[in-house]
């Protein structure tokens, strides 16, 4: 496809943006061809569209005049440091059928140049097969810079899956797979369900990410359905990570798979100073300490660029009645309305009830509610009073919904120019901000008297990735972890950038209790109308279970934490077990006896196994 000489995307209404775009792109690479275009995003209809008025037309040879601007060659690959060179010869040592290896890499290692190479390798090992190969990313948001850098070096192989395709988008790859055509396919946690034919390789980035548990509707692993698949493909699966989940360092120290270390950041960049801020009789601005916001300011100052991490989006979570102490709670969950301000509304962040804000309190009748609690749109609002002069860019999923909102704030990060990011976990996903010299935690304790018992392993890898944001180029970081308990161990040794000294004192405690990855677990979840019909269900699958000879520990029946949502009443039964196999006997039993059943309409059930949250 190439552009028609002459044309400019100004033409093209407004509306029409994608049309746009599309001519922008054609314009950038004139060449490519439709599945290259649809692999990018861009559908048959938009193409059409541009043929028939004339600005755009398919041709087999280029036309005069861009002969000097067809599409480049893919880019060569960067060089391998040492100690990346050793990895990526240890992969390839075990490249031959099935192998599990986890790449523990510190952030900013350069775990990407590895899969680069590797999957290259892998490519040139039998191109006559049409070998195919599958990287799995834990996020939406974070497929664009995988697929840039990924377009670089393999070109039209590269594909993409992810929910927010359309229809025409996704059966497009649907088919390039199938049909088993050559393809590095980069996809969310779904593409590991994708038909393919020859797959000769995968990687699972991050592979500690809670995403790639499905946990509403069929429930599974994509990082474990992966290593199934590799398993059934006999080829080689690697998963990647800075902060490796527990039972994937389990497993590799249980000969399971092949351990690989990666300590030291790529090129000149160093790991950045952590810190813990102790905000206990301190008085906070926008959520923070002074020392912090004096740090930011010198930042600022500098030129540089900084984020800030709050897990919590919306401007605060409770408005309360400050004369009786009432908080607006969702009518259909067990939960609390979010305020968010700029949408003038309270929103459950659970179910997606929404309403107005309220002007007086529907208890006592007094108007003298506010706000209570910080979210990112309240520090968002603070800062912007604060450096009037300096753009704050709020990411979080408020305001990422749209497609290539994410793209167009990243870009402005890029840019190198001084900016402050507020956001929530997203930004401590994979994503490489050059100019980011400072990063502030503005509560960390959250984690460290979570109900869940992986609740201290997720913060440990949560302070660890937005951490690790900080100071990837040549200028040094520093991170400031503001909490009330600076006197934790855990912290404490977080700070000292050392996470499997805390790993090891996890798994420690993980064993004495028999707690996984010590054991294994499977989940029984019913969900009803009333609480009384869950628990009366899971009371008869308590009693199978205990007249079962399996020796499975069973605990429960339960209500969930949130025990109502959606108008739901949800409970649980637990069953654990040192060994797969009776949990997988007795979980079969259970399920032959619910199909069997006539379950009034209303009553959902599902099993869960391996859960990682107990809900």
């Amino acid at each position: 496809w190439y552009p028609s000489p002459g044309t400019d995307p100004v033409i093209i209404p407004a509306r029409a943006k994608k049309q746009q775009q599309l001519l922008e792109a054609l314009q950038a690479h004139p060449g490519q061809t439709s599945r290259e275009l649809k692999s990018a995003g861009f559908s048959r209809p938009q193409l059409n569209s541009l043929r028939d008025k004339g600005l755009a037309h398919e041709s087999t040879e280029p036309p005069a005049g861009h002969a000097s601007t067809q599409r480049t060659p893919d880019q060569p690959l960067n060089p391998l440091s040492p100690a990346q060179q050793t990895i990526y010869e240890g992969l390839m040592a075990h490249s031959d059928g099935f192998s599990s290896h986890l790449l523990h890499g510190i952030t900013g290692s350069g775990k990407t140049e590895i899969y680069l190479h590797f999957l290259a390798s892998m490519i040139a090992k039998s191109p006559q097969d049409a070998p195919q190969c599958l990287v799995l990313v834990p996020e939406i948001n974070l497929t664009p810079q995988t697929l840039a850098r990924f377009r670089r070096h393999f070109g039209a192989r590269v594909a993409v899956w992810h929910s927010a395709l359309n229809a025409g988008e996704r059966l497009a790859t649907w088919l390039r797979v199938r049909d088993g055509e050559p393809v590095v396919l980069i996809g969310t946690r779904s593409a590991s369900l994708l038909p393919f034919t020859a797959l000769q390789a995968i990687i699972v980035d991050e592979e500690h990410d809670g995403a790639y548990k499905q946990n509403e509707g069929f429930r599974y692993s994509a990082r474990d359905l992966a290593i199934y698949r590799a398993h059934l493909n006999q080829c080689p699966i690697v998963l990647g990570s800075a902060t490796p989940s527990l039972e994937s360092l389990h497993n590799a120290r249980s000969g399971r798979y092949h351990l690989h270390s990666l300590m030291e950041r790529a090129g000149n960049a160093q790991l950045p100073t952590m810190q813990l801020l102790d905000i206990r009789s301190r008085t906070l601005q926008g959520g923070l300490a002074p020392p912090l916001l004096d740090a930011l300011k010198a930042t600022i100052a500098a030129g540089e660029q900084a984020l800030l991490f709050i897990n919590r989006r919306g401007y605060a979570p409770v408005i309360m009645c400050y004369d009786c102490g009432t908080l607006h709670e969702c009518p259909r969950c067990d939960a609390r309305l979010t305020y968010h301000r700029r949408d003038n509304c309270l929103r459950c962040h659970h179910c997606g009830f929404q309403q107005g804000i309220p002007k007086a309190c529907g208890k006592c009748g007094s108007n003298n509610l506010h706000p209570v609690g910080l979210g990112t749109e309240r520090t968002e609002t603070v800062l912007e009073q604060l450096f009037p002069d300096t753009p704050v860019l709020r990411i979080d999923r408020d305001t990422t919904s749209k497609r290539g909102q994410l793209d167009s704030m990243l870009e402005t990060v890029r840019g190198g120019a001084p900016c402050i990011l507020v956001g929530t976990q997203m930004l401590a996903k994979g994503h490489d901000f050059p100019g980011v010299t400072l990063v502030g935690v503005l509560n960390a304790d959250g984690g460290l008297f979570s109900s869940d018992f992986r609740g201290p392993e997720h913060l440990a890898q949560l302070l660890l990735q937005v951490g690790g944001r900080a100071g990837r180029g040549d200028r040094p970081g520093q991170v400031v972890i503001q909490t009330g308990q600076s006197d934790h161990p855990l912290l404490n040794t977080l700070i000292k950038g050392d996470y499997l000294t805390v790993a090891d004192a996890l798994l420690e405690e993980r064993k004495d209790a028999g707690l996984p990855p010590a054991s294994h677990m499977t989940a029984l979840r019913v969900d009803a109308p009333t609480m009384g019909e869950s628990l009366a269900l899971l009371d008869q699958l308590l009693q199978l279970a205990t007249q079962a000879d399996s020796n499975v520990t069973v605990m429960g029946p339960f209500p969930a934490l949130m025990a109502r949502k959606a108008n739901r009443h949800r409970a649980n039964l637990l069953l654990q077990h040192t060994e797969r196999q009776p949990l997988h006997r007795l979980g079969n039993q259970l399920c032959r006896w619910l199909e069997q059943q006539k379950l009034p309409g209303h009553t959902r059930w599902f099993i869960d196994v391996d859960p990682l949250e107990i809900e």
